[in-house]
């Protein structure tokens, strides 16, 4: 079975059911359906035969979930830019890709930033405006599809690549991972049986489609006959609105998202499941329960990681509340074993790293070592993160071996922000670590020591790195001290950093 396979299906069954509806496009199963075929060839008409790669910049809309479809239907590869890097860290994946069309949507047409990308990117020689054209756009998407002729079916296979999603790896360079089909049907099951989704259920799409958590949801929903609400880039109170307007049932919410909806809807809302992160702890659980019980809804927590599909654990809320520090138990055809340092299995309750095992686990692109690094001798998948299972099989997470920053849905490598910060001339040394915070997880945290007697403000530093890096990469704290603490090889003792910075934030 192929990813979308259940589109064809439910637009056959349940032809004039509700699909997607946004913007200023509502489709039935059957015109979505419709839809994908035609973006699906007029991918063809522009040359692109399976295995090709098309980068897509552009925030959640409807065409954007029929473009995955149609690549998956055409076996070109789609490869997702996330829309808040710098022109550089996108030409650095759209390179590595060796993409050679880009679809773009609003506002990105007219954006400096495509400029800026295109001048680094040879290998891209057509962009596709998705809506209206800017000046760099050679065609719009709505002229490709009416030149373009009828599909033409192609030979496929369930290990087929579908997706390439580009992650922070342990030398801090990007890696692109590669999701197929198979892997993706798994994944989408997983999430169908942990939420209970169903036809009568509407789904918001806040969660960006460059995302791993964005398109498994949205893909998911399509599977069973939902109803998928996508309508761009969301404020915390436009959420709320769309949640009002379009009776949603189903959300992945972060930052002041949920916060928004509560202050609207002191009594109750369309809202039955709320979807979260697992490992929450009592604090964490406890607000989640709060909330629940004011909207009249219940919740899941999910661990996973994009080299794997998306999901591998799950834990409902009532199994939080009595084990907050779990972040689940593995879903159907997920196996996890915990190892230490030399490749033994741990008992119960032993922390070492965590391995997975299962059809979902996935492979990087174009890079030979990586996969190679990926995987044990014996074929289960390095996560890199640090746990343990109890007696009763529910997994534990305990860090990161990989020392990845997770801050709101993002992941932040902490060498990258470090070179930046070590260009600044008021800076000569620097550690970056992960801290607590309430509204994103995790806050990036720089650890300084000052060039002069005059260290400069976290406004100018956070300015400074603001034009080699992302936003979400940038330090939301800066704490200055008068050496780092090192080891005897002169390594950062990091460890000793986020202990003594941890114990200042709970005291």
């Amino acid at each position: 079975m192929f990813l979308d396979d259940a589109l064809t299906l439910n637009a056959s069954e349940w032809s004039d059911d509700d699909a997607v509806v946004g913007f200023d496009v509502r489709h039935t199963f059957a015109s979505f359906n419709d839809r994908v075929d035609r973006i699906a060839a007029g991918l063809q008409s522009l040359g692109l035969v399976a295995g090709d790669r098309l980068s897509i910049l552009a925030d959640n809309h409807p065409d954007y979930l029929a473009t995955h479809f149609a690549c998956a239907r055409t076996g070109v590869i789609l490869h997702v830019l996330n829309v808040r890097l710098t022109a550089g860290e996108m030409a650095y994946a759209v390179n590595d890709a060796a993409s050679q069309i880009l679809f773009v949507d609003d506002p990105y047409t007219t954006d400096p930033l495509l400029a800026d990308l295109l001048t680094q990117t040879p290998s891209i020689h057509q962009i596709v405006a998705m809506r209206e054209p800017g000046e760099h756009c050679t065609d719009s998407l709505e002229a490709v599809i009416s030149h373009s002729d009828v599909l033409t079916s192609v030979e496929r296979q369930v290990t087929d690549p579908v997706i390439l999603i580009y992650t922070s790896g342990t030398t801090g360079r990007p890696k692109g991972a590669l999701q197929n089909h198979r892997g993706s049907l798994m994944a989408d099951q997983l999430m169908t049986e942990a939420g209970l989704f169903n036809r009568q259920d509407v789904w918001l799409a806040s969660m960006p489609f460059f995302h791993q958590a964005g398109l498994i949801r949205s893909r998911a929903m399509i599977g069973v006959g939902a109803l998928n609400v996508i309508l761009g880039r969301l404020s915390p109170e436009q959420v709320a609105d769309a949640v009002r307007v379009h009776g949603v049932t189903v959300a992945m919410l972060v930052g002041g998202q949920l916060r928004s909806i509560l202050d609207e809807n002191p009594e109750g809302s369309s809202l039955r499941l709320l979807i979260g992160g697992g490992g929450a702890g009592e604090r964490g659980v406890a607000s989640l329960t709060r909330s629940c019980e004011q909207l009249g809804c219940t919740a899941i927590g999910v661990y996973g990681q994009t080299e794997t599909h998306g999901t591998i654990t799950v834990v409902d809320l009532k199994t939080a509340q009595r084990n907050p520090a779990t972040c689940g138990y593995p879903g159907k055809g997920v196996s996890l074993r915990i190892i230490d340092d030399e490749g033994n299995r741990m008992s119960h309750s032993e922390t070492g790293e965590i391995q997975v095992h299962g059809s979902m686990t996935g492979s990087y692109w174009n890079n030979d070592q990586a996969n190679a690094d990926l995987y044990s001798a014996d074929g289960w998948l390095h996560t890199g993160d640090l746990g343990y299972l109890d007696e009763g099989g529910w997994l534990h997470l305990r860090g990161r071996k990989k020392e990845l920053i997770k801050t709101g849905a993002e992941n932040v490598y902490p060498r990258e922000v470090e070179v930046v910060l070590l260009n600044h001339p008021g800076i000569s040394d620097a550690a970056v670590i992960g801290l607590s915070d309430r509204e994103w997880d995790e806050a990036v945290v720089a650890i300084l020591v000052a060039s002069n007697d005059q260290p400069p403000s976290l406004d100018d530093i956070r300015e400074f790195c603001r034009r080699h890096i992302a936003g979400y990469k940038l330090p939301r704290r800066g704490e200055w001290v008068d050496e780092l603490p090192r080891n005897h090889t002169g390594k950062i003792q990091t460890g000793l950093l986020r202990q003594r910075y941890r114990a200042e934030v709970s005291n």
